[in-house]
């Protein structure tokens, strides 16, 4: 009996044995089967496969489908192929950073519909993404693809990405960003484009990006950015441009930033002048914080803060600003010639002559100084009548003595022995210029409308009860104008 208890024991014990070594053969085999060799995998918080620091070359393709974190970073993998992740339906973080990619398959993502999280940054021989590459990313988050070489981001790159809230672009070699490049980004908060070579910045670069709360921009080559480039950046908190190449900014650019907090302008050469003015005004109504601003030009303001600059170092800017808009949205000037920086500027009784009843023959010719004919220094003008009677008297003079001129005015050569000579128009003449030297006070004032003065003129002796004068005589009028001065 005590040996039939005792082989039944044996037996017993022999089953719980097998059974034990099959738990852990089973355990085993499992873990192997559902980690890669090199990496670690846990459960807890959630399904993780970490590989980081293996030297791998090549992503595993072990990696078990339920998979939910997968680290893979500091490793030297140099390639992300199209099917690398097509199993890890639920993978919501990846982490590929500081590897040797060169090249990422344009569906390498396609599939990962809870993804959160991707860091593919500090990959310096990635120069080029594909821009469908995170299409399909809804939920993403947060993207890093900062330190890698990148040379442009094409158009569409963030399309559809309308959960991302961080987005790192810094570190990279972008030249110039394209409209609406982040057009469907209305949630993100932290967009990071420093250390790049961005050289300008359109009028819809940021177009969408209400909700934007930090922008850095510093240690590019910015040296203009558009008027309305912040149009859509009201809540930006925190803005940053120090370090670039510009050397002027108008106030009006900085004026959409109704929100902003700090403002760092600071490693720019800054001119002084004019140009800075309303930068200045700008900076009167701003209540956050600013970095110093340190003139380099002009000489006198060198080192100075831009912001403590006084009103009298402005002196004269309103008039500058005033004469170069009038230079350059003016009409004509009154010698036919497109205004330069160089011509003189006509004051409000010049400009309202036509109205007045004296002509100013300036406006069909530029007089030459000569001796004994009227020259610039001796122009009818309206409130001098005493230069308005010189005149008449060399008219005058001029008639009784009337050599003949080769060549110099507009219309050719007048000769003495012409068939119309001017004594056969002297009578027209002679009422035409009594009556703009001597206006009469009932004659109807001139129209609004009326452009020069000879049609103001013009036009009221056509109102006349005097016949008009012809076509004829009114060149010929022209013609001896020009002639005797």
């Amino acid at each position: 009996m005590p040996g039939h208890i005792s082989a039944a024991f044996s037996t017993a014990s022999d089953h719980r044995i097998q059974l034990l070594f099959w738990i852990i053969y089973l355990n085993i085999h499992c873990k192997v089967k559902a980690c890669p060799a090199p990496c670690l995998c846990s459960s807890e918080p959630k399904i993780t496969v970490n590989c980081q620091q293996q030297k791998l070359t090549e992503i595993p393709s072990e990696i078990p489908i339920q998979s939910q974190r997968i680290f893979l970073h500091n490793n030297k993998i140099i390639e992300v192929k199209s099917k690398s992740f097509s199993f890890c339906h639920n993978m919501t973080i990846l982490r590929i950073h500081s590897n040797n990619i060169s090249l990422i398959g344009s569906l390498a993502f396609y599939g990962l519909n809870k993804l959160e999280e991707l860091d593919i940054g500090d990959n310096i021989n990635l120069k080029s993404i594909s821009p469908i590459t995170f299409q399909g990313l809804t939920r993403l988050h947060t993207l890093h693809i900062n330190r890698c070489g990148l040379l442009e981001l094409p158009k569409g790159i963030f399309q559809g990405l309308f959960s991302l809230q961080f987005l790192y672009i810094q570190n990279n070699k972008l030249q110039s960003l394209y409209d609406d490049t982040f057009l469907d980004l209305a949630n993100l908060t932290y967009l990071f484009l420093h250390d790049n070579k961005i050289k300008s910045l359109s009028e819809n670069v940021f177009r969408g990006l209400i909700n934007l709360d930090r922008l850095l921009l510093h240690q590019n080559r910015v040296t203009q950015i558009h008027s309305q480039a912040f149009h859509d950046l009201g809540k930006v908190m925190t803005l940053y441009l120090f370090n670039n190449n510009l050397t002027e900014l108008q106030g009006e650019v900085l004026a959409p930033l109704i929100n902003l907090q700090y403002l760092r302008l600071n490693g720019n050469e800054w001119i002084c002048d004019c140009r800075a003015r309303s930068l200045w005004n700008w900076f009167k109504q701003f209540k956050g914080s600013s970095s110093e601003m340190k003139c380099h030009s002009p000489t006198h303001l060198l080192g100075k803060d831009l912001k403590t600059l006084q009103t009298t170092d402005f002196e004269g800017c309103f008039d500058a600003f005033n004469q170069m808009k009038t230079r350059h949205f003016s009409s004509k000037n009154r010698s036919r010639k497109l205004s330069t920086p160089d011509t003189p500027l006509k004051s409000k009784d010049e400009l309202q002559k036509c109205c007045q009843g004296n002509i100013d023959k300036s406006f069909i010719y530029e007089s030459k100084h000569k001796p004994g004919i009227a020259s610039h220094s001796s122009r009818l003008s309206p409130n001098n009548p005493l230069k308005e009677k010189e005149n008449i008297s060399k008219i005058k003079y001029l008639e009784n003595h009337n050599p003949t001129r080769i060549n110099d005015f507009p219309f050719g050569t007048i000769s003495t022995n012409a068939k119309h000579s001017l004594s056969t128009v002297q009578p027209e003449l002679t009422e035409f210029n009594e009556s703009s030297t001597f206006p009469s006070r009932g004659k109807q004032g001139c129209l609004k409308k009326t452009k020069s003065k000879f049609q103001c003129r013009f036009n009221q002796q056509g109102n006349s009860s005097s016949a008009p004068l012809s076509i004829h005589y009114l060149s010929l009028f022209l013609a001896w104008v020009c002639f005797i001065c």
